[in-house]
C-alpha cells in the first residue's frame, strides 16, 4: 500500500513538472504574440502619423507611400484608404484612386464618403479623369441614402440627370439643395438655367441667384454690449472640396470671380454663363455616351428629395 502511494506520488511530481515544463513555452508564444501584434499595431500608427504630417505639408508623394505601408500592415483602414485615394487623385492618377476608394467601400459599404468620393471621381469634367455617368448615380445615390443630411450629392446628382436628359429629376435635385442650403450658388444657378432653357420669366429666378452669391462679410473680433454687425456683404467663397469639380462648376466659377471684383451680377453675364452651360452640357453628353450614358429609362427615377 505504501508503495502504490509513493509510486503515485512520483507519477504526479513527474507530470507536475512535465506540465509546467509544456506551459512554460506556451506562455513564451503568447507573450511572443503580444509582442508582435503590439509592435505591428505601432509600425501602423507610425507611417500613419508621417503619411499626415506629409499630406499637410502637400508631400503628396510621399503621403501617398506611407498610407500605402500603413495599409500592408491594416488593410482595411478606412480613413488610410480614404486619404490614399485622396493623394492620389491629387498627384493626377485616377485609376489609383478609384482603387482606393473602391477598397474602402469595399471594406465598409456603408461609408458615405467612400460612396461620394467615387461619384465624384467618375462625374468630373476634368479630362484626365474617367466619366461613368451611371457609375457615379449609382455610388452618390448610395452616399446620400446613407446620410440624408449630406448635401454633397444632391448638386451632382442634378448634374448627372441633367446630362442625362430628366430635367425634371434635375431641378428637383436642385431646389433640394436649395432647401437645405438656400446660398448654394452652383444649385440655384442651375436651377435658373433649366427654367431659362423653358422660356420661363428668368426676373425672380436672378434675385435668387443674386441673393445665393452674397453672404454676411465676417465679423473682426468679439461684438460688445451694444455693437451691430454691419450691412457688408462679399462674394460666396469658391467651391473648395476634396471632391473636386463639378461638371459645370466653371461657369459658376466665372460668376464668382466677377462678383469678388465688385462687379454686379448683369442679367447679360447670367445669360452668358448659361449659354456656357448649354455648350458644356453638350460635350458632357459626347463624352458621357462614349462611356456609357446614365440610365434614361427611370429605373432609377424614382426617388426623395430631400
Amino acid at each position: 500500500m505504501k508503495r502504490g502511494r509513493l509510486a503515485w506520488l512520483i507519477s504526479l511530481a513527474v507530470g507536475g513538472a512535465a506540465l509546467a515544463a509544456c506551459r512554460g513555452p506556451a506562455r513564451e508564444a503568447a507573450a511572443g504574440a503580444q509582442d508582435s501584434a503590439r509592435q505591428r499595431v505601432l509600425a501602423f500608427w507610425s507611417r500613419f502619423h508621417g503619411a499626415t504630417e506629409a499630406r499637410t505639408r502637400r508631400d503628396l508623394g510621399t503621403a501617398a507611400r506611407l498610407y500605402e505601408e500603413a495599409l500592408l500592415l491594416d488593410p482595411g483602414h478606412e480613413d488610410a484608404l480614404y486619404y490614399l485615394g485622396q493623394c492620389r487623385r491629387e498627384m493626377g492618377q485616377p485609376e489609383a484612386a478609384r482603387a482606393a476608394f473602391e477598397r474602402l467601400v469595399e471594406s465598409n459599404p456603408m461609408s458615405a464618403r467612400g460612396h461620394l468620393s467615387l461619384g465624384a471621381l467618375l462625374a468630373s469634367p476634368d479630362p484626365g479623369e474617367p466619366m461613368v455617368l451611371a457609375e457615379a448615380e449609382r455610388h452618390l445615390r448610395r452616399a446620400h441614402e446613407i446620410n440624408g443630411e449630406e448635401t454633397g450629392p444632391v448638386v451632382r446628382l442634378g448634374e448627372i440627370a441633367l446630362v442625362a436628359g430628366r430635367p425634371a429629376e434635375a431641378r428637383g435635385w436642385f431646389e433640394a439643395a436649395l432647401r437645405t442650403n438656400p446660398k448654394s450658388v452652383e444649385a440655384a444657378f442651375l436651377a435658373g438655367y433649366l427654367a431659362w432653357e423653358e422660356g420661363r420669366p428668368t426676373a425672380s429666378i436672378l434675385r435668387r441667384l443674386r441673393e445665393a452669391a452674397r453672404v454676411e462679410a465676417p465679423v473682426k473680433g468679439v461684438l460688445n454690449e451694444g455693437d451691430r454687425r454691419g450691412s457688408r456683404r462679399s462674394a460666396a467663397p469658391p467651391l473648395s472640396s476634396p471632391l473636386g469639380r463639378l461638371l459645370f462648376g466653371e461657369p459658376v466659377e466665372t460668376l464668382r470671380v466677377r462678383v469678388a471684383a465688385g462687379q454686379p451680377l448683369l442679367d447679360a453675364g447670367v445669360l452668358e454663363q448659361w449659354r456656357a452651360v448649354r455648350r458644356l452640357r453638350r460635350a458632357h453628353e459626347r463624352r458621357a455616351a462614349a462611356n456609357g450614358p446614365a440610365p434614361r429609362d427611370g429605373r432609377m427615377a424614382r426617388r426623395r428629395f430631400y
